[in-house]
Formats: C-alpha cells, sequence, structure tokens
C-alpha cells in the first residue's frame, strides 16, 4: 500500500492467506501491479511465505493487461510459483494452493478466444475433476468461479447444465464448517445468473430465491459487497415485475447500491448501479426523467475507468435524452477504440452522431463532428 497511497484495494487475512480485495480489477492499473511484482518477488527470496501467495494473485491479475505472446509464458511463471508454495505449504492448506492453481487457469482460459478458449476450459475440468470431487472450501469456491464463466460462454441448455453444477457446489459450500455465508452469497449469484437463461414465472422465482437469500445474508453482514449483490439482484427483479411492485423493488435496489457506494472500492460499481436503477425506474409507465439524476450519474461515471457495454449504452442514451449529442458520440468512439463492440454501441452512435450534425454551428465544432463520423464508419465496417 505505500507504493501507491490511496489506492481503492484492501489486503485483508481470509483462512489465514492475504488477499487482495478490489471490487473491480481495473481498479488495480498495470503500472501498480508490476510495483507490486518486484516488491513481491524481492520479498520471495527473502522467505517471506506470504509473499508468494500474494505474487500469484498479482500476476493472475497482470494476466488481463499483458499482450497475447506473453500471455502463456506469465500463466507459466505464476503456475510455477503456486506449485512451489503448495509443496512448502503443511498439508491442512494445500488445498488452498490448488484453488489458486485453478484461478490461474481461469484467468489465462478469459484471455483466449473461440476454440483455444474452449480447449482451455475443457481441460481445466479433466484436470481439476479429482480436487473438485474432494470438495474443500477454497477450491469450490474457485470451481463455482470456472462454472459461472463457462456458462456465460454458453446459451440455452448448456448454459443450464453448467449453472446446475454451480448450484450444487455451492450447496455443497454452504454445508462446510464456517462457509454457509459464502455458500449462499455464492449460491445467489449462480440464481442470478440462471434467471437470465429463464422467462416469465420461473424468471421471477429464481430471482426472488436469490433476493431472499442475500436479504438475509445482508442483515448477517452488512458489508458492501453483499449490498452490492443485494441491488443487482433486485434490479432485475424490477425490470421484470409489473409496474407498481417494481418502484418499491427499484427502491429497495437503489438503497443497496448507496450503501455500497461508501465503500470507495465498490463505488464504480455501485455508480453504474444506480444509474441502470434511475434509467429502469424512468421507464415505467406514466414517470419521466427526474431533473438531471440520471444526467449526474453519467457524469459522474465518464471519469471512472471504462464501464461495460451496457454502461456504456444507458451513459449514452442519458446524454441523448439530455441533448449532450457531442458527449454521446465522444463516448462512443472511445468504448469502441478500448474494444467495446460495435453492435453494443451502433443504435446510440448512429442516433446521437444525426443529431449533433443537426446542431452543427462552427466550423470547429463541424470538424468534431467528421472525425467522429469518420471513426463510426470504420467500426461499422470492422463489427
Amino acid at each position: 500500500m505505500a507504493i501507491v497511497p490511496g489506492t481503492p484495494v484492501r489486503i485483508e487475512g481470509v483462512a489465514g492467506f492475504p488477499l487482495i480485495e478490489a471490487a473491480d480489477p481495473r481498479q488495480v492499473t498495470a503500472t501498480l501491479l508490476e510495483a507490486w511484482e518486484t516488491a513481491l518477488l524481492e520479498a520471495c527470496e527473502a522467505g517471506e511465505q506470504e509473499a508468494r501467495w500474494l505474487l500469484t494473485q498479482v500476476l493472475a491479475l497482470r494476466l488481463a493487461y499483458t499482450g497475447m505472446p506473453q500471455v502463456h509464458a506469465l500463466h507459466r511463471t505464476a503456475q510455477a510459483h503456486a506449485l512451489r508454495g503448495e509443496e512448502q505449504a503443511p498439508e491442512q492448506t494445500r488445498a488452498v494452493w490448488r484453488a489458486r492453481g485453478i484461478e490461474l487457469d481461469l484467468a489465462l482460459a478469459k484471455r483466449l478466444s473461440g476454440a483455444s478458449r474452449r480447449f482451455a476450459l475443457h481441460d481445466m475440468c479433466v484436470r481439476h475433476a479429482v480436487q473438485v470431487e474432494h470438495g474443500s472450501a477454497a477450491v469450490l469456491m474457485a470451481w463455482i468461479e470456472v462454472l459461472l464463466y463457462v456458462a456465460q460462454q454458453q446459451l440455452g441448455a448448456v448454459a443450464l447444465d453448467k449453472l446446475a453444477e454451480a448450484t450444487l457446489a455451492a450447496q455443497r459450500l454452504c454445508t462446510l464448517p464456517g462457509m454457509a455465508d459464502e455458500g449462499e452469497y455464492l449460491l445467489a449469484r449462480v440464481l442470478l445468473r440462471r434467471a437470465d437463461c429463464e422467462h416469465d414465472d420461473t424468471r421471477m422465482q429464481t430471482l426472488a430465491q436469490a433476493q431472499r437469500l442475500l436479504d438475509a445474508l445482508f442483515e448477517r453482514a452488512s458489508d458492501a459487497r453483499v449490498a452490492m449483490a443485494v441491488a443487482e439482484v433486485a434490479l432485475e427483479r424490477g425490470r421484470a415485475a409489473l409496474p407498481d411492485a417494481a418502484k418499491e423493488i427499484f427502491s429497495h435496489a437503489l438503497a443497496h447500491a448507496f450503501i455500497a457506494g461508501c465503500d470507495p472500492r465498490w463505488q464504480p460499481k455501485s455508480l453504474r448501479c444506480r444509474l441502470a436503477i434511475q434509467l429502469a425506474y424512468e421507464s415505467l409507465p406514466e414517470m419521466s426523467p427526474q431533473g438531471h439524476v440520471a444526467l449526474d450519474l453519467a457524469r459522474k461515471l465518464e471519469h471512472q475507468s471504462l464501464p461495460p457495454g451496457e454502461a456504456i449504452e444507458g451513459m449514452a442514451q442519458t446524454f441523448i435524452r439530455h441533448g449532450e449529442y457531442a458527449r454521446a458520440c465522444r463516448l462512443c468512439a472511445r468504448a469502441w477504440l478500448a474494444g467495446t463492440r460495435f453492435r453494443t454501441l451502433s443504435a446510440a452512435w448512429r442516433q446521437a452522431g444525426t443529431a449533433w450534425q443537426n446542431q452543427l454551428v462552427s466550423a470547429h465544432e463541424h470538424a468534431d463532428w467528421q472525425e467522429n463520423e469518420r471513426q463510426r464508419r470504420i467500426a461499422a465496417q470492422w463489427q
């Protein structure tokens, strides 16, 4: 923490192991990770065992920033550190190091694409099957994250099969000593993902089950992570509910999003969730924009690291609604250059560009619009 004071992360002891906690990994920059890696390597050479554990997590985070030619080499280095840590650890903590190996494999798979990613995920299922069957808490937690990611890459029955596996793993986790709360938190996340694959009453029942789990958990452990999960589930419940019920559900979501945002690590995610709640609330029948609430949230998000595609779409529509067409166009261009898929941006970008063109009053503004339109056309050709 002395390397970069004020970094919105926390290092805490979990089951005897230090853990770098950040609500959004993008808050931890590549420069900071490289500085941490250097410091931790020196500590490893000095015989600090905790340093090796933290080093493997730093290397896993670095995989998201490393160029593709170096990704596999970095993964091998991280796995070598994890294997050495497991060899040196007492028997009762070796399962935690095995779980770290699963996390490293998942971090690698996320950097791959197409057939390479599918092969990597299949290979993980084969190599880690025995560890998952034995079912230590750390391994089950890591494996649930793998299953959630695999389900995210699939559709229909295949996704539901993986989510069914994740449900069973979370239920097993709940039965282990001291893991009931973590198991219920992960089970609620699985249910939220399963609801994305369902419709109508079945979807509402799944979301209601997730909401009950998280509301009860928040009463027992009212931390920012759980508050954020409550807000996200309530947002989806409100979107699926009838208008009269939706208003109350959105209020529940908003209250917990505010609570989560009190923790600096969760503030960006809280802002994104609050904007989504506000836009969903304003889209209800007989509702209209409530002053500049959504606009203020979208402006705040501009100063954060670039959010996911859904949030960018909401920000762009908010700028369009309030007549800030140039701002919406620049946001879409920035998002596309950062890797957001054009089809996520296409409708809002075109709408904003057309409206901006009709408002041009100077040669400078016309040149800005032309450059943005050039980028939009290039993006459309490469979608």
